[in-house]
């Protein structure tokens, strides 16, 4: 009776830990509550919101619609006595990242310090996307450094402080990379502040900064007052191939902070980006963030803040912040793992061959347990319900599936493992985790300490517990509420960059929670005592499961992105293609006489896709034209000389070159467009100009005389009226809404470049 309750007890504090911090990790995707008297006052700011926005239109660079906002916005500043400047141009580039270019208009003002230095950057962009208003991403950060410059018009300061409100960030960070290639401020800058987003909700999260930031991360959790940020974030995203306009400052050797909110992810360029739907909690602390760093950095020394060193750093649930010198990492690491070496010399006896090889056995099995739950829960969590790529409407009964189904592989590996000694398979998981530590500081440091602490926990507490005589029982359960600490609440965090289709992949990050809870289960679990709490946790796993595939997974604050595209590729009929943001709306597309398959087709003539299309009546739209001037041929190159058109005004024009063609530079603009490493690489080219409207664009081709090579050309402009399109837009369910590149019509046709 007494084992049997000990074992119960270990399984219910093991649960109630395991909630607990994966209930905490989820209110922290919830933006904290306004605090008292903060400097930043929201309510004005979104009253300039929404009178920059008041249209709720979208407003793509180039546009009459964002010229309305460009005048916006240079009105606000001149209330506030600032002189501003408009740069314009046609910022192409860079052609070998990012081939295309975008007229653009970025609005500058600069409140001037008392004495001379380094400047103070804030930054955000004004552009949307063709989808949505674009009020979250980024009318807010717009708003924001409004705010600001309005409160600093009045006070002095030692730093001047430049206020950047970029165009067309859009379509390839082209605003940012005018100021930084062009204009002669960009010497000036010190540090940066960017403002960003990618929803409508959540915290205002430091995501990303530069290198040999250790006094700007000391800056920042002293005056941050609800700090969100962590060193592990910022090595993801430094991974990851996104990019906003501090990305351009960054690879350009400039340092500072690059601020977003990623809640509500499915609003995220769609047309429900709008003022209703941002949070004001959110907002509020966006602009908080702000005001706080722009504060201290307007009067301070910008010099003084270089350094040669890191730092590692991660939120105390937005409370405080915890801060050391990366440096630490591996000693830190390489401390632990000697500590353990030697407590495995000092456990020896707990090491027979066979039961060293079970529990790693087991301990290694454990990912590719998870591995094959997630893959079983993928299809009722994601798969089925067609769930969006980074949001849920409602995702509890999803969370609880994975985490349930975790827990009960952790029981499973405490059950295989019941035979061999629980010592070994404590020491061995925390060896492994010392291990993989001082791995991840020698390469990773940023993400090591995930890791690095559980494995010190161990090794202070399994050294007190052997000096006590212990059997390293109290230090197994301690390692395990520090790993549930460290890696728990980012469980629920992973769902705004991984949707529950994506659940085998997910629920790894709960591996090495996982290998530190067997240990402790597998102590407290003997003979057959695991089988029924095996079994209450395959309930509850198929349980909430079953839940989650019969839950919404979109409502109207969490739409699906479904477009209605007009498609003329020239090859066949016009026809009507629905795009979609997740899984396709079934019901939808039987309602609006669409096959119950996808079909395949050319997207920009070049790359085999598929999806949902039915004849469309074809409404004779103008296509694009590439008028050639000149061509002329000089050895073995020929050059064509010509003018770019759209046929209906669209404010989104591309080059598509296949790989092979021949094609070896492209311009635009007198600007280069396409650089010939990008189109020596076996893979097509798809080369987008913004915001040129209805004007010829000066274009030049450089390609092999030998060879004939075509380009396709590709306008994408405003979806034509009509009953078809109508009926179309009228049948769509409001869970869903158009994203991205929205309704349009798609024109494409083929010229061929012959010398």
């Amino acid at each position: 009776m007494t084992n049997g309750l000990k074992a119960w007890g270990a399984v219910l504090f093991a649960a109630a830990v395991t909630a607990l911090f994966v209930w905490i990790g989820a209110t922290q995707l919830e933006a904290p509550p306004p605090r008292p008297n903060a400097a930043f006052d929201g309510a004005r700011a979104f009253n300039t919101l929404s009178k920059l926005l008041a249209e709720e239109r979208p407003h793509i660079a180039g546009s009459p619609e964002n010229m309305v906002v460009r005048d916006r916005i240079v009105a606000e500043l001149k209330a506030h006595g600032y002189e501003t400047e408009l740069q314009a141009a046609l910022q192409c580039g860079p052609p070998d990242r990012f081939p295309g270019c975008t007229q653009i208009e970025n609005v500058i003002a600069v409140k001037k310090g008392s004495r001379p230095g380094k400047a103070l950057l804030v930054t955000a962009h004004y552009d949307s996307v063709p989808a949505g208003p674009g009020v979250g991403d980024d009318g807010a950060g717009t708003a924001m450094v409004l705010e600001y410059a309005r409160t600093l018009s009045s006070r002095t300061i030692k730093n001047d402080v430049i206020f950047l409100i970029t165009d067309g960030e859009e379509t390839g960070l082209r605003g940012a990379y005018a100021f930084a290639e062009r204009h002669p401020l960009m010497k000036q800058v010190g540090l940066i502040l960017n403002f960003e987003a990618r929803g409508a909700s959540g915290p205002s999260m430091m995501f990303e900064t530069g290198p040999r930031s250790a006094k700007l991360i000391e800056l920042f959790a002293h005056v941050v007052p609800q700090p969100y940020a962590n060193s592990l974030l910022y090595e993801i995203y430094r991974l990851m191939p996104n990019d906003t306009d501090f990305s351009v400052y960054r690879r350009a050797g400039y340092n500072g902070f690059n601020f977003a909110f990623t809640g509500s992810g499915a609003l995220y360029h769609s047309e429900r980006d709008n003022l209703a739907n941002l949070d004001r909690n959110t907002f509020q602390h966006h602009g908080d963030n702000l005001f706080a760093l722009a504060d201290a950095l307007v009067d301070a020394d910008l010099d003084a803040f270089k350094s040669d060193a890191d730092a590692s750093y991660f939120d105390l649930f937005g409370k405080t912040m915890i801060v050391w010198p990366a440096s630490l990492n591996l000693p830190l690491a390489l401390i632990a793992l000697a500590a353990l070496v030697a407590l495995i010399a000092a456990n020896r006896s707990a090491f027979s061959l066979r039961g060293a090889a079970l529990a790693l056995g087991a301990l290694i099995a454990a990912p590719f347990l998870l591995f094959a739950l997630g893959w079983l829960l993928a299809y009722p969590l994601g798969v089925w319900p067609g769930v969006h790529p980074i949001d849920h409407a409602n995702p509890w009964a999803a969370r609880i599936a994975l985490t349930a189904a975790g827990f009960m592989a952790a029981l499973v590996v405490a059950a295989v493992a019941r035979r061999t000694d629980p010592r070994a398979l404590t020491l061995i998981a925390g060896l492994a985790f010392a291990m993989i530590g001082a791995t991840l500081a020698w390469f990773i440091t940023g993400a090591s300490y995930l890791f690095i602490f559980p494995a010190l926990a161990l090794a202070a507490a399994g050294w007190i517990e052997y000096a006590l005589r212990g059997r390293l029982d109290v230090s197994a359960w301690i390692a395990f509420v520090v790993a549930a600490f460290f890696w728990l609440p980012f469980f629920p965090r992973l769902d705004l960059v991984l949707g529950f289709d994506l659940s085998a992949f997910k629920i790894l990050a709960l591996t090495p929670v996982v290998w530190v809870l067997a240990p402790p289960l597998s102590a407290a679990l003997r003979g057959a005592q695991a089988r029924l709490p095996v079994a209450i946790a395959a309930f509850v796993t198929a349980a909430a499961a079953a839940l989650a595939s019969q839950t919404p997974a979109y409502a109207e604050n969490h739409p699906r992105g479904l477009n209605v595209v007009y498609f003329d590729d020239r090859t066949a009929s016009p026809r009507w293609l629905i795009a979609f943001t997740g899984g396709p709306d079934e019901d939808y597309l039987k309602k609006t006489g669409f096959p119950a398959r996808d079909e395949r087709y050319m997207q920009f003539g070049l790359i085999e896709a598929e999806g949902r299309l039915k004849p469309a009546t074809d409404l004779q739209l103008a296509p694009p034209t590439f008028v050639i001037d000149d061509l002329k041929v000089d050895g073995a190159r020929a050059i064509a000389v010509g003018r770019l058109r759209g046929g209906r005004g669209g404010l989104q024009l591309a080059l598509a070159v296949a790989p092979g063609s021949g094609v070896r530079e492209i311009r635009a603009g007198g600007e280069l467009w396409v650089a010939a490493e990008r189109l020596s690489q076996q893979t097509p080219v798809l080369a987008r100009i913004a915001g040129w409207g209805d004007r010829d664009l000066p274009v030049v081709v450089t390609f092999d005389a030998a060879k004939k090579p075509s380009l396709t050309l590709i306008e994408r402009s405003a979806l034509p009226e009509g009953p078809e399109a109508q009926a179309l837009l009228a049948a769509r369910p409001r869970d869903a809404a158009p994203s991205h590149s929205g309704n349009a019509a798609i024109v494409m046709v083929k010229v061929e470049l012959a010398p």
